[in-house]
C-alpha cells in the first residue's frame, strides 16, 4: 500500500471531499497530544499477528515490527519514493515496489534482495517469488494485471491503468479484490479473486467501477462495502444498498457482521470533521458518531467491534456503537486479527493490545 498524502484516506481518495452531516460536537480537551493531519502522521501500512510494517514520517523511512516490538528493518529510500509496500506470507517480511519503475525488493530481517521479473511493476501482493499479483501500464495504453500461481501458468487480466489501481485482501487474506481510487475511470471494471492451492485466481465476478474511488472487504469476502458516488454494499454477491444519512460514504471498515462508512471534511473555521455511521449487514445504519476531530476507523474481523481513533486515543465500540474501552497516546491503530489490536504512538512505535 502507498502511503496516502493529506488530500487521500487509507485507500479511499474521498477523504478530501466535503459531507454534509449533522450538527458536530464541540471538540473535548484532551490530554493527550493532538494527531497530525490525517494522511501526515506516523501509519499502519501492513499488520498481522507476526509483525507491523509502519510509515514513519518522523524518521521519514518505513519501518517492519516484529510481534514482539522488535525493529527487523528499516527502508528510508522506499519511503522517499512513495513505494507500495505489502507484506509477504508474513509481516513484517515484506515487498517495496516504486512507482520510478525500479526492481521491487524484499525486506526481511536478514536482509534485502531484489524481486525477479517485476521490474517496472507494482507489487500488489505477494507470498513468495512465483505466488504475487503485478500491475503494469504505459500511459494512454492500458496496462495488465498478471497472478503469479505456483506450478501453473501465470494468468493475465487487462486493466485500465496501473495508476490508482487498489488491491483490497480480506484479513484472512483468502479473498480480494481490485478497484480504482478514481469514480470517473473509463471503461475499468471492480474484479473478485480467490486463493487456491496454486496463488490467486478470478472468480469471474464483476462490478463497474465507476462511482467508486475505494473498498474493504469482510473477513471471507462474502461482504464488500463500496465507496464513492456510488457506494453500496455487497452480500454474497447481492448488491445491498447502503442506507446512511452522509452525504457520501467515503470510508470503509469492514467486518462479517457489520461495517462502517464515515465522511471527512473541514468547516469555516478550518475545523476538522469525521462522521462515523455504523451499518448491518442490511446496509441499514445502527449507530452514529459525530467527531470535530481527525479520526480512522479499524474493524475487527468479526465486525462486532472497531476502534476508532482520535484525539491521540483509541476508542473502541461495540456493534451498538457503545464505547468499551478507551486506549490513550495512539495515534494509529489496526486489528490484527479477532480482538488483536495494534497501536502506534506519535513515535510510530507499536504496541499489540489483546481486547477481552
Amino acid at each position: 500500500m502507498r502511503r496516502r498524502r493529506v488530500a487521500l484516506a487509507g485507500l479511499m481518495v474521498a477523504a478530501v471531499l466535503a459531507g454534509g452531516c449533522a450538527a458536530v460536537e464541540p471538540a473535548r480537551p484532551s490530554a493527550q497530544p493532538s494527531p497530525a493531519p490525517y494522511g501526515t502522521g506516523p501509519m499502519i501500512v501492513a499488520v498481522s499477528s507476526d509483525g507491523v510494517v509502519v510509515a514513519d514520517p518522523g524518521s521519514g523511512s518505513y519501518r517492519g515490527y516484529s510481534s514482539r516490538g522488535e525493529l527487523r528493518w528499516t527502508d528510508r529510500e522506499a519511503y522517499r519514493q512513495d513505494a507500495d509496500a505489502v507484506c509477504a506470507a508474513r509481516c513484517p517480511d515484506a515487498v517495496l515496489s516504486a512507482p520510478a519503475g525500479d526492481v521491487p525488493t524484499w525486506r526481511r530481517p536478514m536482509g534485502h534482495a531484489a524481486l525477479g521479473g517485476a521490474a517496472g511493476k507494482r507489487v500488489l501482493s505477494v507470498r513468495g517469488p512465483s505466488d504475487a499479483v503485478l500491475a503494469e501500464s504505459t500511459p494512454g495504453k492500458g496496462g495488465w494485471l498478471t497472478l503469479l500461481r505456483n506450478g501453473v501458468k501465470r494468468t493475465r487480466i487487462p486493466i485500465s491503468s496501473a495508476v490508482g489501481l487498489l488491491w483490497v485482501e480480506d484479513p484472512a487474506r483468502s479473498a480480494a479484490l481490485i478497484a480504482y481510487d478514481d469514480p470517473d475511470v473509463a471503461g475499468a471494471d471492480i474484479r473478485w479473486f480467490r486463493r487456491d492451492r496454486h496463488g490467486w485466481r478470478p472468480t469471474g465476478r464483476t462490478a463497474p467501477a465507476a462511482g467508486v474511488w475505494g473498498a474493504c472487504l469482510a473477513d471471507g469476502g462474502d461482504l464488500t462495502v463500496l465507496t464513492g458516488p456510488s457506494a453500496r454494499m455487497l452480500v454474497n454477491g447481492r448488491t445491498v444498498p447502503l442506507r446512511t444519512d452522509l452525504r457520501v460514504a467515503a470510508e470503509c471498515a469492514a467486518g462479517r457482521d457489520g461495517a462502517v462508512v464515515l465522511d471527512r471534511w473541514v468547516d469555516e473555521r478550518g475545523v476538522r470533521h469525521t462522521a462515523v455511521r455504523g451499518v448491518g449487514v442490511d446496509g441499514r445504519q445502527i449507530w452514529a458518531r459525530e467527531l470535530a476531530a481527525e479520526a480512522t476507523v479499524s474493524a475487527d474481523p468479526d465486525g462486532r467491534r472497531f476502534a476508532l481513533v482520535h484525539d491521540g486515543t483509541a476508542e473502541i465500540v461495540d456493534a451498538r456503537g457503545r464505547t468499551t474501552s478507551r486506549f490513550g497516546g495512539v495515534v494509529a491503530a489496526a486489528f490484527a486479527g479477532k480482538g488483536e489490536l495494534v497501536t502506534l504512538d506519535a513515535g510510530a512505535r507499536p504496541k499489540r493490545l489483546k481486547l477481552g
